[in-house]
């Protein structure tokens, strides 16, 4: 369906426009609460692992091996923000954005020793995207990283940097979050960014690790932090009390009170955990894409 049209005005970014229509109550929240870990709020839920697990197996029988439960959630949060919008907004410069697209954070821990390099990578993707677009998108954006030598060269410039005055980083660092405060920092950063998202996705369960609880940065603009736990596995009384394995998939989101009361948040994870337990759903695009406040 087309977007609709919003004219850009002087006080928007790059990256978002700023909302003018919503209550004043939120306006005021960002200078009444600074920080966003103030105003971070977090839980932990969980979700049944059996639908997901069994469309994965069907998918990967098909011929896409590397269909993941990671595409799925990664699916599942770009169909919840086509529904509810509000969760990609964010607070920058005192002032409430809605974002442009959606940008998603994903945050790798590297090989697992003390010297290893973490990776964050940025997919864009498309409030319509269907799972299997998120799929393809994955596996190419995947694909470039390997051709792509820019994370040796981000390291080498980062070992530059790091050689240099304190005083001197520092100024450098305060430019930049000035630049970034007033929306003036040029789209190739905050692309290259992982302060700067729709959403921060990290899957602890690859390192066999529970969902973390992750933090919200006071530099950039990043609205929710979504964290993947392992797999779990319970033993459950079924309805004549016999003992059932059931497995689940556990999830820690971490989000800005400011962009979103809990009552819409609430909501927007009802539908989050609707898609992670019925992925057939994602397979077509959505008949409706809401559209935020101007």
């Amino acid at each position: 369906m087309p977007e609709r049209f919003v004219r850009r005005r002087m006080t928007d970014r790059r990256d978002g426009r700023r909302l003018r229509t919503i209550s004043p109550i939120f306006q005021l929240s960002p200078f009444a609460v600074r920080e966003p870990s103030d105003a971070a709020c977090s839980f932990t839920d969980s979700v049944d692992a059996a639908p997901v697990e069994a469309w994965l197996r069907i998918r990967r029988g098909e011929g896409m091996e590397n269909m993941a439960l990671l595409h799925v959630v990664i699916a599942a949060y770009v169909r919840t923000l086509a529904l509810r919008p509000a969760l990609n907004r964010f607070v920058a410069g005192r002032f409430i954005y809605a974002r442009d697209g959606i940008d998603v954070v994903l945050s790798s821990g590297g090989s697992g020793t003390a010297d290893a390099n973490g990776l964050s990578v940025t997919v864009h993707f498309q409030s319509t995207d269907t799972v299997y677009d998120v799929y393809r998108k994955i596996n190419a954006r995947v694909d470039n990283l390997k051709a792509d030598q820019s994370a040796d060269r981000l390291e080498r410039v980062a070992g530059t940097l790091v050689k240099t005055p304190r005083f001197i980083l520092r100024g450098a660092m305060a430019v930049l979050r000035w630049l970034d405060y007033h929306g003036w920092l040029s789209r190739s950063l905050t692309e290259k960014s992982p302060y700067h998202g729709s959403v921060l996705i990290s899957d602890e369960g690859a390192y066999h690790l529970p969902p973390v609880r992750r933090s919200l940065n006071s530099t950039g603009a990043l609205p929710v932090a979504l964290s993947l736990g392992r797999v779990r596995t319970a033993a459950e009384p079924d309805k004549d009390g016999q003992l059932q394995e059931r497995k689940y998939i556990d999830f820690t989101a971490t989000f800005d009170g400011r962009i979103a009361d809990t009552a819409y948040v609430g909501s927007a994870f009802r539908y989050f955990r609707y898609f992670l337990k019925n992925p057939e759903a994602l397979e077509t695009a959505p008949e409706n894409v809401l559209e935020d406040a101007l």
